[in-house]
C-alpha cells in the first residue's frame, strides 16, 4: 500500500492548479475592494454636492425669477460654487395659470449630480 503523503513533494500540475485557484481568489478579493473604494468615493462626492444643490434650490424658491438664469452662484457659500440651471415649460393642458405664472420643470446640476424640481414662475421667453 502506497502512503498518502510521500517525500517527493508536489507535481507541476498541482502547483499550477494551486496558483490558478489562488490567483482567482486574490483577483476576486481585489475586485471587491476596488468596487468598495469606488462606491465610497462616489458617496463622498455626492455628500459634498447635495448641500450645494439644495442651497441653490432654496435660492430659486425664494426668488423664482432666478431660475431663468443659466447659472446660479451661491454667494453665501464659502467656495462660491456655480450651479447650472436648465428649465422646461410644462404643458398647462389649456388651464389658465394663476397670476400669469407658468409651471416649469427646473434642473439644477453641479459636480455630476442633479436635482429636479417643479415650480410656478413668471413667463419666460
Amino acid at each position: 500500500m502506497r502512503p498518502v503523503f510521500d517525500d517527493r513533494g508536489f507535481t507541476l500540475v498541482e502547483v499550477l492548479v494551486g496558483l490558478l485557484v489562488g490567483t482567482l481568489v486574490v483577483g476576486g478579493v481585489m475586485g471587491l475592494v476596488s468596487l468598495s473604494l469606488d462606491y465610497r468615493r462616489r458617496v463622498e462626492a455626492k455628500r459634498d454636492v447635495w448641500p450645494v444643490l439644495e442651497e441653490a434650490a432654496q435660492e430659486i424658491l425664494v426668488d423664482p425669477e432666478r431660475f431663468g438664469e443659466a447659472r446660479v452662484v451661491l454667494a453665501r457659500h464659502p467656495d462660491r460654487p456655480e450651479v447650472a440651471v436648465s428649465w422646461t415649460l410644462l404643458e398647462s393642458g389649456g388651464l389658465a395659470s394663476p397670476g400669469g405664472l407658468e409651471l416649469y420643470r427646473v434642473l439644477l446640476s453641479s459636480g455630476g449630480s442633479a436635482l429636479e424640481l417643479e415650480l410656478l414662475g413668471p413667463a419666460l421667453e
